[in-house]
């Protein structure tokens, strides 16, 4: 079941991303053919008036690029909030959960959809800026770029990184689940009440890294801080550590989103 909850997230949330990646992507193309980096003096035309309406063809063409870079990072932000809010916690709840679905399933399916975005919306970013700086021999550049970060980085970190920035990432968004459900058990303000939640869960991770910080600056912060190598060996088990922290308040927002929603839900 938790595979239909999936494929019915996605189809409702493509019809959003999908357009806008698109254009983005189109937009890339368009940049890197008229070049809006390039010089004034390094463009042959025959008239001011052709100089001017070039370089106002290229102002408007960047500026719409980069305005659609902030739209899908925005977009993406906004369509977390959403589905799960209107989804699980607005009029389309009561059909939600008279289906025979665990409650854990339904958040699940909207973390791993939410997960899934962000990650594709960061590579269309990113290959967007590829497309637009058009580099010669790009997968050779590439593929050298990687083996410099692993022979700066080593191994583990280079593996770590990734992984620490997908459990910060679910982290993230299971956080803003856990405020929404903790500011749906007041009947009124559930807004405002799901921006306090949040407030509060923030502060609480931040407690939870200070002890941490405490409590290993001995074994890890000092003798980073004190280190004179590039990368020192403390940088992946601080990184490591990290990883866990973020996987464990992640857990634990996860666990009181889904008790209130299975057991304290009001769609009222």
């Amino acid at each position: 079941m938790l595979g239909k909850l999936l494929k019915y997230e996605i189809k409702a949330t493509a019809r959003w991303f999908l357009p806008i990646y698109i254009i983005i992507i189109l937009f890339a193309f368009i940049n890197r053919l008229i070049n809006p980096f390039q010089k004034v003096g390094d463009t042959y035309t025959a008239t001011v008036e052709g100089l001017n309406f070039l370089n106002f063809m290229r102002g408007i063409s960047i500026f719409v690029y980069f305005a659609l870079i902030v739209a899908v990072i925005a977009m993406t932000f906004i369509i977390i909030i959403q589905r799960f809010y209107k989804n699980l916690l607005g009029d389309e709840g009561y059909l939600m959960f008279t289906l025979p679905v665990k409650t854990w399933q339904h958040i699940i399916s909207k973390l791993l959809t939410s997960m899934m975005w962000i990650i594709l919306s960061f590579l269309v970013i990113i290959s967007s800026i590829l497309i637009l700086l058009n580099i010669d021999n790009l997968f050779s550049e590439l593929g050298r770029l990687i083996s410099t970060a692993r022979e700066f980085l080593g191994d583990n970190l280079m593996i770590l990184i990734p992984i620490v920035a997908l459990i910060s990432s679910a982290y993230s968004i299971l956080t803003v689940y856990n405020a929404l459900s903790i500011g749906h058990l007041f009947s009124k303000h559930r807004i405002l009440a799901s921006f306090g939640a949040y407030m509060v869960i923030y502060i609480v991770g931040q407690i939870v890294f200070t002890i941490f910080a405490f409590a290993t600056a001995n074994k890890i912060l000092v003798p980073l801080s004190q280190s004179t190598a590039m990368v020192p060996p403390q940088v992946a088990t601080l990184i490591a550590s990290i990883t866990v922290i973020y996987a464990l308040l992640g857990i634990a927002n996860f666990i009181v989103a889904n008790v209130i929603l299975n057991r304290k839900l009001n769609l009222e």
